[in-house]
């Protein structure tokens, strides 16, 4: 059984609630009903999420219709169907999309904010709220500019129904480097 990746926003969810158990929703239910809940980790004294994890029994997968193949795999990453090394192998073949600033060339730089890149899986993916420029990159292209970066950065990427998940740039730079190797 693969445990769904613990995300940031989740640790601080347990650091408000410590000697507790954090449930890890299906994004893709609406609503909180018990088929929604993938399963649990408890939350120690200091409000840190331990390696304890109980499944639910009940959790039954809504179907989603996926965009592409990154989305697929990201759902299963984040049911605990598939591990972090297949979401950064599916990351890197994905063609991505990425708000630009219009003032730049395109595909030749990236909209940070802060220490986070906005990475969106698909263009139904992207939120209607957001300025209206972007650019499609493919993932080892975003490798490639990541690692020409001066400053680390995280990707957070993030799929319809609100999945997300947060990569350390240098895991995709890593990433890249392994599949070149072993090419």
């Amino acid at each position: 059984m693969v445990k769904p990746l613990i995300t940031r926003e989740m640790r601080e969810r347990a650091r408000r609630a410590p000697n507790s158990w954090l449930h890890v929703t299906d994004p893709g239910h609406d609503g909180t009903s018990t088929e929604a809940v993938i399963g649990r980790y408890l939350v120690d004294s200091q409000g840190e999420i331990t390696d304890q994890y109980v499944p639910n029994p009940r959790y039954r997968a809504r179907e989603v219709v996926f965009e592409n193949e990154l989305e697929s795999v990201m759902y299963l990453v984040h049911r605990g169907h598939a591990d972090k090394a297949e979401l950064v192998n599916a990351v890197l073949a994905a063609e991505l999309v990425l708000p630009a600033d219009p003032s730049r060339e395109p595909r030749r730089h990236l909209v940070v904010r802060g220490d986070v890149v906005d990475v969106f899986a698909s263009e139904r993916a992207r939120p209607p709220d957001w300025p209206p420029h972007w650019h499609l990159f493919r993932g080892v292209e975003l490798a490639v500019v990541l690692d020409a970066q001066e400053r680390p950065a995280t990707v957070l990427l993030t799929a319809q129904g609100g999945v997300q998940f947060e990569i350390p740039g240098e895991v995709l730079v890593d990433g890249l480097r392994d599949v070149i190797t072993m090419g």
